[in-house]
């Protein structure tokens, strides 16, 4: 892998600067950003958050979009569907414009997300043929149906759209059948890398949890060569440590991983 990386909210109440300068003096070399502004008590403007990132030394692998309104992307109704087309048009937009060369999306929201159709394949085939134009990549990522990504990932043959791997939905969903990342293991573009207890999305650092680590890396596609990315945030003990004890401990989980993967 080229980077190790963990998102840039880990769980501590920082501000956005602290927080980057914190990941890179942890010895992560990548990290990735929610892409809204930041309130109280810390503000922060979006658009800023690229350029602090970047003159941290660290790579901006992507922006992890909203969606709190993803399930009106298979929606039938027309203008909910144009809609909240529209708004994920602009957050490609943005990628262009802040030379940021992915977007993570969640393709539903909530427990009981609509099945795959045409509108959704229709609303994604929008949005792939703007990322075609802009040169950005969309990462889909597996949340809580099993079926609607690789729905997405097989109908639409592009290089353009890509999966994100999330473990710990994952291991909530179907922990045992790793098909995803076997069939579509040439289609992964991101990671979030996390451990739960497979009750909760948990968001655990790697082994603090119950998830088969050396079965999920057999499954790890070889030829990925892009950012190993951590989305995790302290235990309830660790919270109350240091943030930066936090991030050393995250970056020898990961590095460990690395290695399980390079061995597997």
């Amino acid at each position: 892998m080229k980077h190790l990386g963990i998102f840039s909210w880990f769980g501590y109440v920082l501000p956005f600067a602290e927080r980057i300068a914190l990941i890179k003096d942890a010895g992560f070399t990548a990290t990735s950003v929610w892409w809204e502004d930041e309130g109280i008590p810390y503000p922060m403007k979006k658009e800023d958050m690229p350029d602090l990132v970047r003159g941290k030394g660290l790579y901006l692998e992507n922006i992890h979009t909203p969606f709190a309104d993803s399930n009106a992307l298979w929606s039938d109704n027309v203008h909910q569907r144009s809609s909240v087309i529209e708004t994920y048009l602009q957050w490609l937009t943005d990628c262009g414009n802040f030379g940021i060369p992915r977007m993570v999306m969640h393709i539903t929201e909530g427990d009981n997300p609509p099945e795959p159709n045409e509108y959704g394949l229709d609303s994604m085939r929008a949005l792939v043929k703007t990322a075609e134009e802009l040169g950005v990549i969309i990462a889909i990522e597996n949340t809580h149906r099993t079926d609607n990504v690789p729905y997405l990932l097989h109908h639409i043959q592009s290089n353009y759209l890509g999966l994100c791997f999330d473990s710990s939905h994952h291991h909530l969903r179907s922990p045992e059948d790793y098909r995803l990342l076997e069939e579509y293991g040439d289609r992964l573009t991101a990671t979030h890398l996390s451990d739960n207890d497979g009750l909760k999305d948990r968001h655990w650092l790697p082994g603090h949890g119950i998830i088969n680590w050396t079965e999920l890396v057999r499954s790890f596609p070889k030829e990925y060569s892009g950012c190993l990315t951590l989305e995790a945030y302290p235990t309830n003990e660790e919270r109350e440590g240091e943030p930066r004890r936090f991030l050393e401990t995250a970056y020898q989980r990961i590095v460990n991983v690395q290695r399980q993967i390079a061995k597997a």
